[in-house]
């Protein structure tokens, strides 16, 4: 119902046109639609109203990071960080950018500290378990699927991701066990 969304958000702004948490909602909007150029116009809308609202500074990092624009998703989880330093989505965030450049280290890195902010994330163990994957690490890569799986046991990404990595191993019995597990959750 975006477009609903968008029509009472637009509404409210009429009589809270200085209200940052509304051109948040609207980006936010936007983005969903993937409509990266108006979430992104609206993000800064709620930043130059609240230069010191974390949680905008995050919204239009991932804007800019699924619109490939990489280097400068990480300056604002950055800065989203700088202005709430526990701000675990954000470091998982960066640390999933990191990951992208190939920048194992801060990678690694700044998904342990979303981890250490906020222990039960189960995405921030799953993207955790593809960094280690990526570099080269598959048994810490299988440690963080499972985990990630403990923690939401229903995660059909973490499910593939496990046998994918158990497969890389040679471990075919438990790469087929893990599959179908997540077949059965989500035929």
């Amino acid at each position: 119902k975006f477009i609903e969304a968008e029509n009472e958000i637009n509404k409210l702004i009429i009589n809270f046109p200085n209200s940052p948490i509304l051109f948040n909602a609207l980006g936010a909007v936007f983005a969903e639609q993937n409509k990266f150029e108006k979430a992104i116009i609206n993000y800064e809308k709620a930043i130059k109203i609240d230069p010191s609202y974390a949680e905008a500074y995050s919204n239009l990092g991932i804007t800019l990071y699924k619109s490939n624009k990489i280097d400068d998703a990480i300056k604002n989880y950055k800065k989203a960080i700088n202005l709430k330093d526990n701000f675990a989505e954000a470091y998982n965030n960066l640390g999933n950018a990191m990951r992208e450049l190939n920048r194992s280290s801060e990678s690694l890195n700044n998904l342990k500290t979303s981890i250490k902010i906020k222990p039960d994330y189960a995405e921030a163990f799953y993207n955790l378990g593809g960094a280690y994957q990526q570099f080269g690490n598959k048994e810490k890569a299988i440690h963080n699927f499972k985990k990630a799986i403990e923690i939401r046991p229903n995660y059909i990404e973490a499910y593939n991701s496990l046998g994918l990595a158990y497969e890389s191993l040679s471990m075919y019995d438990e790469s087929i066990n893990t599959y179908e597990h997540g077949i059965k959750l989500n035929p």
